[in-house]
């Protein structure tokens, strides 16, 4: 008896309707397409992961081919022209910097929510997009490392003179 009681209180109670189906409303727009992107990118950062294949072949290996000190040579060369000095920094560091931007776009989703006043960012599992940033983060960290233990080497045999 208790049972059919329970029963018939569990009927009789009054659901709540859920009428709130904005999540369902909402059309997700990516700022670039992950595709594109994910191309533009691999262009980007072919230049700086060769420059550093070669640097890498020749520093730690002992192999040098004479095709990789022409190009450190031509590299040198327009060094020492105040105008051409920013090309291969502006290449090398930026072109990654470029692809983190383009491919972080294509895979984040923004909303904001005007009557909560939230800002809801969702991200879209897209392989290749995250290797790439992650292979243009290692590119530009090299880089950084590389310009910091430059400078303290220089300052260091300054303050030995």
């Amino acid at each position: 008896m208790k049972e059919d009681k329970f029963e018939k209180h569990l009927e009789d109670l009054d659901v709540p309707q859920i009428n709130d189906i904005r999540h369902q409303q909402i059309l997700k727009f990516t700022l670039l397409n992950s595709r594109k992107s994910s191309q533009i990118g691999l262009a980007f950062i072919v230049i700086p992961c060769l420059f550093l294949f070669m640097q890498f072949i020749k520093e730690w290996s002992g192999l040098d081919f004479h095709f990789f000190s022409a190009i450190e040579a031509f590299m040198s060369h327009l060094d020492k022209i105040p105008v051409l000095k920013w090309i291969f920094p502006i290449v090398l560091m930026g072109l990654p910097i470029v692809t983190i931007i383009i491919n972080s776009l294509s895979i984040v989703h923004f909303h904001w929510d005007k009557i909560s006043k939230e800002l809801l960012i969702s991200l879209k599992f897209k392989l290749f997009n995250i290797i790439l940033i992650l292979i243009s983060i290692i590119i530009v960290l090299v880089f950084l490392f590389y310009l910091v233990h430059e400078n303290i080497y220089e300052q260091i045999l300054r303050s030995l003179d």
